[in-house]
C-alpha cells in the first residue's frame, strides 16, 4: 500500500508540474501577444506622426511656393502700374503687402494711394483737332479701282463715260 500512495502522490505531482508548464507557455504566449500588439501599437502611431509631419511639410512648401509665385507676378506687374501711377513707387512695400494679401497690383496701388492722397488718375491724350492722322484719306477726285466698286458704282462711272464721250455705241 505504501507503494501505491507513493504512485498516486507521484501521479498528482506529475499533474501538478504539467499544469503549471502548460501556465507557464501559455504566459509566455500572452507575453509575446501583447508584446507583438504594443509593437503593432507604436509601429502605427509612429507612421502617423511620419504621415502628419510630410503633410504639413508639404502644406509649408505649397505656401512658400504661392508665395515666391504672388512676389514674383508683382515684380512683373509693378512697372506697368509706375507708368500709370508715378506716385507708386515711394508706396512699393505697402503695395506688395496688399498684393501678397490678395489684390491685383493696380487694386492695391489704387487702394494705397488713394489713402495717402497720392492718387492722381492718369490723363488721357487729347485729341489734336489741327491735325493729325484721318483714318480715311480725304477725296481726290480719283475713281477707286475696279474691283473695289459696287455695281452701282460701276454703273455710274459707264454712264459718265458716255456723256463725256470715252465710250460710244456704233
Amino acid at each position: 500500500m505504501a507503494d501505491e500512495n507513493t504512485d498516486d502522490i507521484k501521479d498528482d505531482v506529475i499533474e501538478e508540474d504539467t499544469q503549471e508548464d502548460v501556465q507557464l507557455d501559455d504566459d509566455v504566449q500572452e507575453s509575446k501577444v501583447e508584446k507583438r500588439i504594443r509593437q503593432l501599437s507604436n509601429k502605427v502611431k509612429l507612421t502617423s506622426k511620419e504621415r502628419d509631419e510630410l503633410v504639413k511639410a508639404k502644406k509649408t512648401l505649397e505656401t512658400e511656393r504661392d508665395s515666391a509665385k504672388k512676389e514674383a507676378e508683382f515684380y512683373s506687374a509693378f512697372s506697368d502700374t509706375t507708368d500709370k501711377y508715378p506716385a507708386a513707387k515711394e508706396y512699393k512695400n505697402k503695395i506688395k503687402e496688399k498684393v501678397l494679401g490678395g489684390y491685383s497690383v493696380e487694386d492695391a496701388a489704387v487702394a494705397v494711394l488713394a489713402k495717402e492722397g497720392k492718387l492722381t488718375m492718369p490723363q488721357s491724350p487729347k485729341d489734336n483737332p489741327a491735325g493729325g492722322s484721318a483714318t480715311n484719306p480725304p477725296a481726290t477726285g480719283e475713281s477707286k479701282p475696279l474691283s473695289e466698286m459696287s455695281r452701282e458704282e460701276k454703273r455710274t462711272e459707264v454712264l459718265k463715260a458716255i456723256d463725256r464721250g470715252d465710250i460710244s455705241f456704233t
